[in-house]
């Protein structure tokens, strides 16, 4: 009997390096356009207490894996146990085998940042500097490691609806990445010197506005998951040449974009395309320096399951995690 080896939290967080999972993203971004994948898009059930239980599943035929993420984004008393509590189960698609389960609490996370800055190297200007984060938790601060990555990265500029952990994360950024990092009191005062924004909030409205962009800016609009939740206003998107993470996926939850499209303040011709589709050369990336870029981001279930063939990969070598027949 096959034997499943099961990583626990500790053992994925140590195992998903922010580098090692930019590349993955950028390669799995590059297979979905490829049509080297397929996903079921992401299904959610509400349960008590303002969680909500969800199901992405996804294969990747590339890389001969099937798998399904299966979580509960937390309402406030489960938050306490973790931003994403659950599992990604991963298959062997040719011999049905269950390879591994993997705790995905930092699978969501990480390569949600990882994506981002996957997009962010093709679109983002090269001496892009100044990064503007709109939203301070765990996700705003992966967001600060993984751009920094990719981009010469010098000063960061964070709001957050509370101050507190904007100063918070400001402290973190100096002290870990040696950044310098100012908390603004306004969203506008980050956005408009940044040449990078990224939006990672729980906002149902608007909180970058498209007045604010300056010439040559990127945004990575991540918060808004669902068809009724936006962090961008109409203007932002009107001005901005729009890349996708998946097409389905984003024209069905990005709210950024579902929202504008269906009063018809947005026109189809601004969506270019899928970023893989720029990172394969179908399309073009960023134009000139002066062009407003956005790379609208939902989540997708092939990102996790890349995700966590990344980590089963790195503990069969290392020997970590525990084997046991299921």
């Amino acid at each position: 009997m096959n034997k499943t080896r099961i990583i626990g939290r500790k053992e994925a967080e140590e195992l998903l390096t922010m580098a090692d999972c930019i590349d993955a993203m950028e390669q799995t971004l590059r297979e979905i356009s490829a049509g080297q994948t397929s996903m079921l898009q992401r299904s959610m059930m509400p349960q008590p207490k303002g969680n909500k239980f969800a199901l992405m599943a996804a294969d990747n035929q590339q890389q001969g894996i099937c798998g399904v993420k299966a979580i509960v984004f937390p309402g406030a008393e489960a938050r306490a146990n973790g931003t994403n509590q659950g599992i990604v189960p991963l298959f062997d698609s040719h011999t049905g085998s269950l390879l591994a389960i993997v705790d995905a609490e930092c699978i969501t996370a990480v390569r949600t940042a990882a994506s981002s800055a996957a997009a962010t190297r093709i679109l983002a200007r090269e001496d892009s500097e100044t990064l503007a984060i709109l939203g301070a938790g765990r996700i705003g601060r992966l967001h600060i490691q993984a751009i920094c990555q990719v981009r010469p990265i010098r000063r960061v500029l964070v709001w957050n609806r509370t101050p507190e952990k904007a100063e918070q994360c400001c402290q973190w950024a100096r002290e870990t990445l040696g950044l310098e990092a100012q908390a603004c009191p306004e969203a506008r005062q980050a956005a408009e010197q940044a040449d990078i924004i990224c939006t990672v909030t729980q906002a149902k409205e608007p909180i970058l506005q498209g007045e604010w962009l300056k010439p040559g800016a990127h945004i990575n609009a991540v918060g808004a998951c669902a068809a009724n939740a936006r962090e961008l206003d109409t203007q932002a998107v009107q001005r901005s040449r729009i890349y996708l993470d998946q097409r389905e996926a984003a024209l069905r939850d990005g709210g950024d974009l579902v929202i504008p499209l269906a009063a018809n303040e947005l026109k189809m011709e601004n969506i270019v395309g899928e970023a893989g589709q720029a990172l394969l050369g179908e399309i073009p990336g960023r134009q000139s320096s002066e062009e407003i870029t956005l790379f609208e981001s939902v989540g997708i279930a092939v990102e996790d399951l890349a995700a966590a063939q990344l980590i089963y990969q790195k503990a069969c070598r290392q020997g970590l995690g525990v084997e046991v027949e299921i």
